[in-house]
């Protein structure tokens, strides 16, 4: 009996390039629940408790805007990633009631008028998190910094040393390792500190605390496709580099001296960076747009954000340069119909002098 080959056959004529909306959705969900996690494990209650009311808030607000037809796996999936952004952004220290009451009203009018998830042309988390800070600017944390810890050679180790950061239990063991093992090879060493400054920050702003998950994350977000590197990649090179170079001139130091690790560890920006910055229909369409939006970012964040330390200033980068992308994309627009139409001008050239030949 001979036997046959058969060909597998597949019902769908395609195939996604990059992953589908529900799969972003999906993992951008699991990333943001590992910060519930570390919450968890560090007994940050009054966190969670914060969260859970700026989720329960976008589900409320969501099913209000969709109230005849809300239950699918999408729009539930979507109204739970923007409230654990809102409660990661804002103070542990932040009433629940109030939280719940500004993010609902907040992303109710958000949905009305400006739409919904991808729809919208400006960031809802940004919004919300800068109508909290309007309403409870006291509760959002302020670093205080003097002049001779921000001129010193490592002011986020100076800070680290005076206790601004705490150090965690593990950071001598794990720093000494470190050293030993990887380190000795290249003829460096780190300070006690630097490890816990990645690990946990201690910050009473969730999304401020984890920056190594946050960079996990975003190598995940990137070897998944989900995010593209230009905006994050160009915003940080830019902002870091005005920080390592010019940010000194501001308290008197001196030129290439500014502290990186400070900048993009205490404010956010690392996980506004790769979750935030590049939000579904708030970005230019181009490689060339999302270059001037993420490099008109950074100049932003060096103005705003400065050497680092700032509690909400990231929330009204994100909405200034929302603004900045309609101009970017009319540009955008007035180019691509330029082209068009060009392109069907000698098209249509190319076949009458095909017919007159």
């Amino acid at each position: 009996m001979k036997s046959e080959n058969f060909e597998s056959v597949f019902l769908r004529p395609f195939s996604y390039l990059k992953p589908s909306v529900w799969t972003e959705a999906c993992i951008l969900s699991f990333l943001l629940l590992l910060q519930l996690v570390l919450l968890s494990v560090t007994k940050s209650f009054s966190a969670l408790i914060v969260i859970f009311s700026s989720v329960l808030a976008s589900f409320a607000a969501d099913y209000m805007t969709h109230r005849k037809n809300y239950g699918e796996p999408f729009q539930i999936l979507s109204s739970l990633i923007r409230g654990l952004f809102i409660g990661l952004l804002l103070p542990q220290s932040f009433p629940p009631v109030a939280v719940f009451f500004i993010s609902f009203f907040v992303l109710l009018v958000n949905n009305h008028i400006f739409g919904g998830f991808g729809n919208s042309w400006i960031n809802p988390i940004a919004i919300t998190v800068v109508a909290a800070w309007l309403i409870g600017m006291k509760f959002f944390p302020e670093v205080s910094v003097s002049i001779s810890n921000l001129q010193s050679k490592n002011p986020a180790l100076t800070l680290i040393q005076n206790g601004t950061f705490p150090k965690s239990g593990f950071d001598l063991a794990v720093t000494n390792w470190l050293n030993r093992r990887i380190f000795s090879f290249l003829g460096v060493s780190i300070p006690e500190g630097y490890v816990s400054l990645f690990w946990d920050s201690h910050s009473t702003i969730p999304a401020f605390r984890f920056n190594l998950l946050t960079i996990v994350s975003s190598i995940v977000l990137l070897s998944t496709e989900v995010l593209s590197p230009i905006i994050p990649a160009v915003f940080m090179a830019v902002y870091a580099s005005l920080v390592k170079i010019f940010a000194p001139v501001f308290y008197d130091g001196f030129l290439f001296s500014g502290d990186i690790i400070l900048a993009l560890l205490s404010s956010g920006t690392l996980f506004c960076a790769f979750f935030l910055l590049s939000w579904h229909g708030t970005t230019p369409y181009t490689n060339r747009g999302k270059w001037c939006y993420a490099f008109i970012a950074g100049i932003l964040a060096f103005f705003i954000l400065g050497a680092g330390l700032s509690p909400s200033g990231f929330a009204f980068i994100i909405l200034i340069v929302n603004v900045l992308s309609l101009f970017i994309q009319n540009v955008e627009n007035h180019f691509l119909r330029e082209y068009t139409n060009s392109s069907l001008m000698n098209s249509v050239k190319s076949v009458r002098e095909g017919n007159n030949a």
